[in-house]
């Protein structure tokens, strides 16, 4: 019977990844130097990070061995000091757009606004927002800054296997801006509880069916 594919990347997934890139730097080590430790190939590696296959569990305890740490350690993010995340860039990059779009704003309004709460934070933004790679690398305080600045669930941003957190916030991002549109004040979206995201919908809709509030 032949393997199923492969889904996307779970968040502990995405932070296993970035957990051994954060190892190996401490270590001083290239990725080719952690590759000839561990006896893994480029192309099985990049394979790896870039999410299109998972670490299977002989893999994590080669790369500990390499590391010089225990497979717990390598396997468990939560115990580094600053959780990190490696994050697909144009899906990310395209969900932060969205949350911009939804304010009526501009890029840059987000970058000074996370610059106020810590420059590194606006920093990796901007990096996140250029990047032109496939994955980067990410504090997840970084994206949890953003999701508060949008008033939107975190788990939109570091989670994307969350198909209802994914619907529920799409949908009001979708009345944020019919409300928008209609020259209706701001709401605070975590006020409207367990209403539906077909719910939402049928609100947007129906603003963008009245003339604009003059």
């Amino acid at each position: 019977m032949g393997r199923g594919a492969v889904g996307p990347p779970s968040r502990y997934s995405r932070r296993v990844v970035a957990n051994v890139d954060r190892l190996r730097q401490a270590k001083g080590l290239t990725v080719g130097e952690l590759l000839t430790r561990a006896g893994m190939t480029k192309s099985y590696y990049q394979s790896r990070a870039g999410f299109s296959l998972p670490y299977n569990t002989n893999d994590l305890e080669a790369l500990a061995a390499a590391l010089g740490v225990s497979p717990e350690e390598l396997a468990n993010p939560e115990a580094a000091p600053r959780v990190e995340m490696r994050v697909q860039t144009a899906p990310v990059a395209a969900r932060v757009r969205r949350l911009i779009a939804s304010h009526g704003s501009r890029e840059a309004d987000l970058t000074a606004h996370l610059d106020g709460v810590d420059p590194a934070f606006a920093e990796s933004a901007r990096a996140l927002l250029a990047a032109t790679s496939n994955t980067v690398v990410l504090d997840e305080e970084v994206l949890k800054a953003i999701t508060d600045w949008a008033d939107v669930p975190v788990e939109y941003l570091i989670d994307h296997t969350d198909e209802t957190v994914t619907d529920r916030t799409e949908a009001e991002l979708e009345l944020r801006e019919a409300m928008r549109e209609a020259g209706a004040s701001s709401i605070q979206f975590r006020a409207l509880g367990e209403m539906s995201p077909d719910a939402l919908r049928a609100i947007a809709r129906s603003l963008r069916g009245r003339p604009p509030v003059t």
